[in-house]
C-alpha cells in the first residue's frame, strides 16, 4: 500500500511540474512566434536590435545566445538558454483554414519549444528518469478582402447613391455601403433594379414604385471608413506635356505630368498608354466616342491648380480598356482623384458602355462617379470609392475575391495556432 501511495504522490508532483512547464512553454512559443512575425510585418527583421538578417526560408534551431528576434523572446520567457531546451523556427508557406498574405515573402512562422525534464519521486515506481514537454505556436500575416466594392462616402447629402430611371445595376458578389444619413440618402428610380450581396445605408433608402433592390437596403448606425484613406498622393512635378490632344491616328502615351487641358483622345484615334502613373495637373482625361484607348498597369492621378477641376470623361461609344498596377503603392487603383480637391469638383463620368472595361478601383473621395458599362459581366473587376455614385442604364460590377485587382484588401498579424 505504501508503494502505491508513494507512486501516486510522485505522479501528482511530477504531473503538476509537467503541466506548469508545458503552460510556460506554450507562452514562450506564442511570444516568440508573435514577435517574429511582427518583426517581418514591420520590416524590422533586419534593422531591429535583434535581427533575423536576411528573410528566412528554411527551418533552424536557436542557439543559447541567438540574437534573432523569436529566439530572444523565447529566452525572455524562460526557454532556449540551456542544453535542456530546443527552440526550432520554421516558416510554413500555408496554414490550413487561413488566407495568408500573398504579398510577403515569409507569411508565417512556427516556433516549437521543447524541454527535457528530470523526473522526481515517480522514478521510484519504475518511471523514466527524464520526460519531455513540447509546445508549438504559429503566427502569420493574414490577408483580408473587403466584402464591399461600392463605397459612397458622402455623409449628409440626399441621393448620394442614385440609380437612374430604368437602370439595371448589378453589383456581382459584393456589397454597397452608403454613409449618408439623409432621409433620401439612396434613390432607386422607377423601373430600376439594383442587385448586390449586401446593401447598407446610414440614412433612408427611397425605392420608387416599380423599382426593386435585392437585398433591400438595411439601415446601420455608423458609416464605414474610407478603405483607401491611407493611400499616398504622388508627387506632382513639372509639366511633361501640355494640352495633349493628338490628331486622328495611332498614338503611344508615356507616364508623366499632363497639364493644361490634360489628355484628350478624339474620335478615330487609338491610344496606347504605357504602364506607370499619369498625373493630370489640370483639365481632364477625356476619351471621346469613337476612340480606342488601352493601358495595362496604369494609374491616373487627377489634381488641378485653381481654377481647374480634375475630371474623367469617358463618353458613350469610347472603347476603354484599362487595368491598374499589380504591385507598388497604387496596386489596384486605376483612377485617383486628389483628396484635397473641393467637394463636388470635377468627378468621373464613365459612360463608355460595353466597350469600357476597367480593372481596378475608381477612387474619387470628394467627387461624384457616374457609371454605365453595359449589363454583362466580363473578366475584369471594378470597384468604386467616391463621394457620390450614380448609375445609369446597364451597369455591372464584378467582385474581386482576392482584393489584389482593386486594392481593397488588408494585412494583419495574428496568432493562428
Amino acid at each position: 500500500m505504501s508503494i502505491v501511495l508513494f507512486g501516486a504522490l510522485g505522479l501528482a508532483i511530477d504531473g503538476a511540474q509537467m503541466f506548469a512547464q508545458r503552460q510556460m512553454a506554450q507562452a514562450a512559443a506564442d511570444a516568440a512566434a508573435q514577435a517574429g512575425i511582427m518583426s517581418i510585418f514591420t520590416g524590422t527583421n533586419i534593422t531591429s536590435p535583434y535581427p533575423f538578417g536576411a528573410l528566412p526560408s528554411a527551418s533552424s534551431v536557436c542557439t543559447a545566445a541567438d540574437a534573432r528576434t523569436p529566439c530572444i523572446y523565447a529566452r525572455n520567457n524562460g526557454f532556449g538558454g540551456t542544453a535542456a531546451d530546443t527552440v526550432t523556427l520554421s516558416f510554413p508557406a500555408a496554414v490550413s483554414g487561413v488566407m495568408l498574405s500573398p504579398l510577403v515573402t515569409v507569411p508565417a512562422i512556427t516556433v516549437t519549444v521543447s524541454r527535457t525534464l528530470n523526473t522526481g519521486l515517480i522514478q521510484f515506481v519504475g518511471a523514466a528518469a527524464t520526460s519531455s514537454i513540447t509546445a508549438k505556436a504559429t503566427a502569420g500575416i493574414v490577408h483580408s478582402v473587403s466584402p464591399t466594392c461600392v463605397y459612397v462616402l458622402q455623409t449628409t447629402a440626399q441621393d448620394s447613391f442614385d440609380a437612374g430611371v430604368a437602370s439595371t445595376v448589378a453589383i456581382n458578389g459584393c456589397g454597397i455601403a452608403v454613409n449618408s444619413s439623409d432621409h433620401d440618402a439612396v434613390n432607386i428610380s422607377a423601373r430600376s433594379t439594383v442587385t448586390s450581396s449586401a446593401f447598407t445605408v446610414v440614412g433612408r433608402a427611397v425605392i420608387t414604385s416599380g423599382a426593386t433592390a435585392t437585398p433591400a437596403p438595411v439601415t446601420v448606425p455608423t458609416a464605414v471608413a474610407d478603405p483607401l484613406l491611407a493611400l499616398p498622393s504622388p508627387t506632382v512635378g513639372g509639366c511633361d506635356f501640355t494640352n495633349y490632344a493628338p490628331a486622328m491616328g495611332n498614338w503611344t502615351l508615356n507616364p508623366g505630368t499632363y497639364c493644361g487641358t490634360g489628355i484628350t483622345i478624339g474620335a478615330g484615334s487609338t491610344a496606347t498608354f504605357n504602364p506607370g502613373t499619369y498625373i493630370i495637373n489640370g483639365g481632364a482625361v477625356t476619351l471621346n466616342g469613337g476612340s480606342t484607348s488601352t493601358g495595362n498597369g496604369v494609374m491616373f492621378y487627377l489634381t488641378a491648380p485653381p481654377p481647374y477641376t480634375p475630371a474623367v470623361n469617358i463618353s458613350s461609344g469610347a472603347s476603354a480598356t484599362f487595368s491598374a498596377p499589380t504591385s507598388g503603392p497604387y496596386m489596384g487603383v486605376a483612377f485617383y482623384q486628389d483628396r484635397s480637391s473641393p467637394q463636388s469638383s470635377g468627378g468621373g463620368t464613365f459612360w463608355g458602355g460595353a466597350p469600357m472595361q476597367i480593372t481596378g478601383t475608381l477612387y474619387f473621395p470628394t467627387a461624384t462617379v457616374q457609371f454605365s458599362n453595359g449589363a454583362s459581366v466580363a473578366n475584369y473587376s471594378t470597384a468604386i470609392v467616391a463621394m457620390r455614385v450614380r448609375f445609369k442604364n446597364g451597369s455591372s460590377i464584378k467582385y474581386d475575391p482576392t482584393g489584389l485587382l482593386t486594392g481593397l484588401f488588408g494585412k494583419a498579424v495574428a496568432l493562428l495556432q
